[in-house]
């Protein structure tokens, strides 16, 4: 599935009214109504029940609207979540295949009954457990509305400890193998690369951008967060700078031009461009360009303006 322009995923609780009524100024790429992680057990049928009514409102600002539900609660989160309006969803705490099958059926019996294109929700698959790590290849081919994985953090510490600095001892080990199987399946994998003292959804704005900027690094294409303040950092942190899109240009160009003398390698000062330098250079400028129409987008539906023709 090619990547979408997704790098600010903001997670609203459903039962905070005024986040709620805030999350459409945010200027994230993607909202989240969360019903899992800051709602408390009690509020959970309310919540559910704000879902629908939430859907058109949180899009004025031009986001895509997800939902976040709980792997162990599915028949009524979904039942709550899947209606018109609504792009996907990301399963937290999936554990296994048979998780990922359940959601697919409901998803698929949901649609027919509301009026929803087959094949129009998406699942991100969340996995925050050891065992949802161990079994994520095979969590993600259960689906074939697979649209992205993520790690979970909170989830991951009670299972593999955390190291006395605070961070998870397997962190890196398990970011890498989240991008790996992603990538393996045909997604984007979703995260960040947050390091102690931060706390990742909760950190302050520069933080947040040096953690995007080495998630994109590795190969992340987005985050999720919790603060409205670390929407922007985000979306600036998975975004290439001016200065990483002309070094692509120049070296796109030298290669070219090598090429055209009939040159396989291409000698620029220390380094040597193949192909490979060259398809990644292209990468660089294509996501510069989808990300600033993306934000093109999101301004003009914000400001309730026709896009240009």
């Amino acid at each position: 599935m090619r990547d979408k322009i997704r790098r600010s995923w903001l997670l609203v609780p459903m039962s905070q009214e005024a986040r709620l009524a805030r999350a459409p100024q945010s200027g994230a790429d993607v909202v989240v109504l969360d019903l899992v992680e800051f709602v408390a057990e009690a509020s959970k049928p309310a919540a559910r029940d704000r879902v629908q009514a939430a859907l058109d409102p949180v899009q004025a600002g031009g986001a895509e609207v997800f939902t976040q539900v709980d792997a162990e609660l599915l028949y009524a989160d979904l039942h709550a979540c899947v209606w018109p309006g609504l792009r996907g969803v990301i399963i937290s705490r999936l554990e296994a295949p048979a998780q990922m099958a359940e959601a697919e059926a409901l998803v698929s019996q949901l649609e027919a009954q509301r009026g929803l294109l087959p094949g129009t929700v998406e699942i991100v698959a969340g996995l925050e457990t050891a065992r949802g790590n161990h079994e994520a290849y095979d969590i993600g081919t259960a689906s074939q509305r697979l649209s992205g994985m993520t790690l979970g953090r909170a989830d991951l510490i009670m299972d593999l400890r955390p190291e006395p600095s605070g961070e998870i001892h397997l962190m890196p080990y398990l970011m890498q193998r989240l991008i790996t199987v992603a990538r393996a399946l045909g997604v984007p994998p979703i995260g960040a690369w947050w390091r102690a003292p931060d706390r990742g959804l909760l950190a302050p704005p520069e933080p947040t951008y040096q953690a995007a900027v080495r998630g994109r690094a590795i190969g992340f294409t987005g985050a999720l967060c919790v603060l409205d303040t670390q929407v922007e950092p985000l979306n600036r942190g998975f975004t290439p700078t001016a200065a990483a899109v002309e070094t692509a240009r120049q070296l796109l160009a030298a290669y070219t031009a090598g090429v055209e003398r009939g040159m396989a390698v291409v000698e620029v000062g220390d380094r040597l461009l193949d192909r490979g330098t060259a398809v990644q250079a292209q990468r660089v400028m294509d996501l510069a360009a989808a990300c600033a129409a993306r934000d093109q987008v999101k301004a003009a539906v914000a400001a309730h303006i026709p896009l240009p023709q």
